[in-house]
């Protein structure tokens, strides 16, 4: 399969689409990504929810018509590795499920968005609600900051599929501001690496007959786009489809 794809940053969740898609298909996939990130966000505003805004995403997505087929936890392993980037997690993650163009798509996109400089908005919206920190107590009475990092990301190659992953865990390592190149120290996590995969397909007459609602929902908005190159800009989309809204929440 030709891997060229599309990529579509919606103020934290990275959005790969397959470039063969129908455009039809393209932009039911992207209003129905951003109108259940609209619902998610207005029942979670605080980014420290990660897990339960999630949760809300996938459920908005059902609202939007898409039935969910599959639903499961994922643990990949690194016991022999001493360190791993998070490209190197979604490849073993997706290559787990034997979704091998799944992950050529999803690291494509996700180099493009590391390599963008530090103070590009995609870059800190992207960054602005995937770490968190906490003070933890140790037994010999001193302290140690630990980091959760959390990935929100969809992936779509097929027609009228979207499969949805959830990656986070929790290391003692500093996390800096280039986050999203950083090798990760195995022997410094703190959790085992966690993924829930969600897998859904459109239900096709529900859909049509909620079309029209969930573009008036997602209304005049603006949409941030990655080619298959590293440049991103903010720019309308042929079909009207929309990916950030003109005053995002932090989200």
């Amino acid at each position: 399969m030709d891997s060229h794809q599309e990529s579509f940053v919606d103020s934290g969740v990275l959005s790969v689409l397959y470039a063969g898609l129908d455009a039809v298909i393209k932009c039911d996939i992207l209003y129905s990504l951003l109108a259940s990130r609209l619902m998610a966000s207005s029942r979670f505003p605080d980014t420290a929810d990660t897990a339960q805004w999630v949760d809300a995403f996938v459920h908005a997505l059902e609202r939007c018509a898409w039935t969910r087929r599959q639903e499961r936890q994922l643990q990949p392993s690194f016991e022999r590795q001493s360190g791993v980037t998070l490209d190197e997690v979604i490849t073993e993650v997706l290559a787990n499920l034997a979704l091998h163009d799944h992950g050529e798509l999803a690291r494509e996109a996700f180099a493009g968005v590391a390599r963008l400089p530090l103070d590009s908005p995609i870059r800190m919206q992207l960054r602005e609600r995937q770490v968190s920190e906490r003070t933890v107590s140790l037994p010999d009475g001193s302290e140690e900051r630990h980091f959760s990092v959390h990935l929100v990301f969809a992936v779509s190659t097929r027609n009228a599929r979207i499969d949805v992953f959830y990656l986070t865990f929790e290391t003692a390592q500093h996390v800096e501001e280039d986050w999203l190149q950083t090798v990760f120290l195995t022997r410094r996590f703190t959790s085992a690496v966690q993924v829930k995969h969600h897998s859904f397909e459109r239900a096709a007459r529900a859909f049509a007959s909620s079309r029209k609602q969930i573009v008036a929902f997602v209304g005049e908005h603006k949409m941030l786009a990655a080619g298959p190159g590293t440049e991103l800009s903010t720019e309308r989309w042929a079909c009207g489809g929309v990916m950030a809204p003109d005053n995002p929440s932090r989200r």
